[in-house]
């Protein structure tokens, strides 16, 4: 399936959900997976997806977030790992830092950076971050080198339980900006194009369908995504798996000070 293909998909969600983003009863509740809801907004998106991956001509094992796995069909050519609305309570709310991401395995494939194309939409910008099996993409145009910033700029996410470890961490740092803007696949790519220097997760909230794409975007970049053991990340490819912790960084000091910081206590 050639990266092409799932771009235009992408993009075509992206513009269906800024189209509908004011239609009223779009954040009404209609269900609930894991600690989420589902709003019809997403439900809409979710559905979209399907029937454009469908009108593809290849046959899909569908792993979403709102419907968990679904297999149309057995003798299916390749996994689709989806998250229709990324950052729904930003869209809902107005706030213009949402996307939608697809990530296409072949079949049988198992490590979750081994996607071999896929795509993150920015529904407010229409900007399409893509990838294919050597290369990552913004727009269509290959990116060939990406600079750290300035300052550091930390996108973090953190409960209530590690608390002291993230402070340990930040006691580390001479000077630092953070933010939460509560969309896991544009923070990541935020990373790995330079405009942030790291971005972690550690509420043992995320899953595998909210990151697949937005992973596999900076693996093309040589930036590898971890986990607080500074390990590579793993999860299955065939259900809607949670993620415990997940780290990225363009600085190799930074990711071991947080390492070690998350280990004590």
């Amino acid at each position: 399936m050639k990266r092409e293909e799932i771009e235009k998909i992408a993009s075509a969600v992206a513009k269906f959900l800024y189209e509908h983003r004011e239609d009223e009863g779009i954040n009404k509740v209609i269900g609930f997976h894991g600690n989420d809801t589902t709003r019809v907004i997403d439900k809409k998106s979710e559905e979209y997806i399907f029937s454009l991956l469908k009108s593809t001509g290849y046959k899909f094992l569908l792993v979403s977030e709102e419907s968990g796995t679904v297999l149309s069909d057995s003798n299916y050519d390749y996994i689709a790992i989806i998250d229709p609305l990324d950052g729904s309570t930003n869209y809902i709310s107005g706030i213009p830092w949402s996307s939608v991401s697809i990530a296409i395995y072949k079949k049988g494939e198992e490590d979750l950076l081994n996607s071999i194309t896929g795509a993150v939409a920015n529904i407010f910008t229409s900007q399409i971050y893509s990838y294919d099996e050597n290369n990552a993409y913004i727009n269509g145009k290959i990116i060939e080198k990406v600079t750290p910033p300035d300052k550091i700029l930390l996108l973090a996410y953190f409960s209530k339980s590690k608390l002291l470890q993230v402070k340990e961490f930040l006691d580390k740092l001479d000077s630092y900006k953070i933010r939460s803007l509560g969309s896991a696949s544009l923070d990541m790519i935020l990373v790995c194009t330079g405009k942030a220097t790291m971005f972690f997760d550690i509420r043992g909230r995320l899953r595998n369908v909210d990151i697949a794409a937005s992973s596999n975007f900076c693996n093309r970049l040589g930036i590898q995504v971890y986990n607080s053991r500074l390990q590579k990340i793993r999860s299955s490819l065939t259900k809607v798996s949670v993620i415990e912790d997940v780290i990225v960084s363009l600085d190799p000091s930074l990711l071991h000070y947080l390492s070690y910081s998350l280990q004590k206590v």
